[in-house]
Formats: C-alpha cells, structure tokens, sequence
C-alpha cells in the first residue's frame, strides 16, 4: 500500500480548480495507475474517493466564499470548481442541509462578528480545505532529498507579543508514533464543524502539546478561530494563550519538528527564560498545494513565564 504522501502531487492536481480531471478515468490516465485500483488505494490512504475528496473541498471553498463575499451563487460555484449553479446547489444542500443563500443568510446572523470582505478566513478555508487531515502526515524515507536533509538545522529565534486567541479544539491522549493519524482525527471534524456552523477561522490548523513522554503525548489539536465560541460534543472551545513567547519557522517535513522545539529550548535556557505553558505548532503550508515536504514552513511557538518575560 502506498504511503500518504505519495499522493500529495494527485491531490494537489485534484483540488486546483482550473484541473483539466473531471473523472476518475481522468485521474487514472494522470496518475498512471488503473482506475479501479487508484480509487481503491486512494479511498484507503485518504479515507474517501478520489472524487468524494474532490467535492468535499469544493464545497468547503465555496461555503468560506459565502460567508466571506457577496458573491451571487453563481460566482461562488465558478470560483469553487464547479460548472454551473444548479449543480452546486444541490451539491450544496447535501453536504450542509442549507441552500447557498439561506447559508449565507443564516450563518452571517449567527456569527455577526465575521467580517465581511475580510481575506483571512477565506484564505484560511481554502488553504486548509483540500489536506485537513494530512498535517504532521509523516514523511520518513518518502524519498532520498528529504532523507538527505541535514540535521543540524539553523533557526531563527524571535522573542514576540502575541494577543490572546478564542481555539476551537479536540483533545487526546496517544503514543508518540500515532501523533500524525490522532490529529488528522480531529482536525476533520472541527474543520468540518466550523464549516458548517459558519465560525470564521483566524489561523492555520494548530497542535498543542499539553505533555509529552516517551509513553504517551496529550495534545490538543484545532483551528484558531474569529470568538465568541461555546463548546458542543466533543469539541471543545478554549484559547491559544496571549502574552510573550519564542517563536520560529520550521522549513521541512514534519518528522524534523523536534529539531525546532530543542532549537528554542535551548534558546530559552541560553536566556534564562522559562515556560510559561504548553507549545504549540501551527501549519502554515497546505501539503495539497506545496506536496514537496522539503517545502512545508511551521511555525512553533512556545510560551514564556511572564514573570521570567517581563524582568
């Protein structure tokens, strides 16, 4: 069975919107693979159909550009990939029980604190639309470049003030090698809860690491998000800590991150600053659009004692 990562350039080929793929017969000639033995390999790498896949993300798109714009339906189903906007309605209504417009409608009364015209959340949406569930996918020995890579990566450590913000989050508790299938978990269904609430996002999919052992690790993974927000079901509403922190931008795959963490613990003890609560990563680049992972920038923050920031 293929690793994930293997098809990061098929799903980056699967989620532009100017794609020429239209089938799975399409896909399969793109993808040299037969049909039915990509759609089965693919459904069991990704969890859904190639075409489920491409839909999903569309509609995804499309439900931000609502939210966002002012668009008419029509726009926004071109905009989303989609030929025309009769058959995004109904493609719409079945993910989201919800017509565009009466989505607008609603979702905009709900959420008055969503700034219309505001890029953010849509960028946020659209970038993180098509590979929710593949970050911190691992990479390890996905191909000789990346396995090449030195180790003894530099880093530029900035020392900033960050404001505090509302988290819209999942919690578990796993072993440290199921890190990558746990969070893909949960950012599904919070990016796909937030979706369909109409909650606007102010920020890239997040990992916070409440502890970590060799035993087991407790994180708590989610999307910064446009307040106020309440908890339902298993997700639970929170913040990401306000205040001084050290931070830097990881360039690689995610199996390296370690090497960011001890650059800024060491940081921190070349200071004399201490931890002032738990890290967290932030997943800058969307590994459906850039499927080179020497490529993919993280940012890891980490948060300092005030007492210890504000001698």
């Amino acid at each position: 069975m293929p690793r994930l990562d293997e098809f990061l350039p098929l799903l980056a080929e699967l989620t532009a919107v100017d794609s020429d793929i239209e089938t799975l017969a399409d896909l399969a000639v793109a993808d040299g693979r037969s049909r039915f033995h990509l759609q089965r390999i693919f459904r069991a790498s990704v969890g859904e159909s190639p075409l489920q896949y491409r839909r999903r993300v569309r509609l995804q798109r499309a439900a931000a550009f609502l939210l966002v714009t002012d668009n008419s339906v029509l726009e926004v189903a071109l905009d989303a990939g989609f030929a025309s906007a009769e058959g995004f309605s109904r493609a719409f209504r079945q993910e989201f029980s919800l017509s565009p417009r009466a989505f607008r409608n609603q979702k905009r009364a709900e959420h008055n604190h969503l700034v219309e015209n505001d890029p953010s959340h849509l960028q946020i949406a659209s970038r993180s639309a098509p590979c929710v569930g593949l970050y911190r996918v691992s990479t390890r020995n996905a191909s000789k470049a990346t396995a090449r890579m030195r180790p003894d990566m530099s880093y530029e450590i900035a020392r900033k003030n960050i404001d505090e913000i509302p988290f819209l989050y999942m919690r578990s508790q796993v072993r440290p090698s199921e890190i990558s299938d746990a969070l893909a978990s949960m950012f599904v269904p919070i990016f796909q809860f937030a979706t369909a609430q109409g909650i606007a996002f102010a920020g890239p999919p997040t990992a916070r690491y409440i502890s970590f052992g060799p035993g087991m690790v407790t994180i708590e993974a989610g999307m910064p998000v446009v307040g106020p927000i309440e908890d339902a079901d298993d997700i639970m509403a929170g913040t990401l800590v306000g205040g001084d922190v050290v931070s830097t931008i990881h360039k690689g795959p995610y199996d390296r991150l370690n090497l960011a963490h001890e650059a800024i613990q060491q940081w921190m003890t070349d200071n004399g600053a201490a931890a002032g609560g738990a890290p967290w990563e932030a997943y800058i680049t969307d590994p459906g659009e850039v499927p080179n992972p020497a490529d993919w920038l993280t940012e890891v923050i980490h948060p300092l004692k005030q007492a210890e920031a504000n001698r």
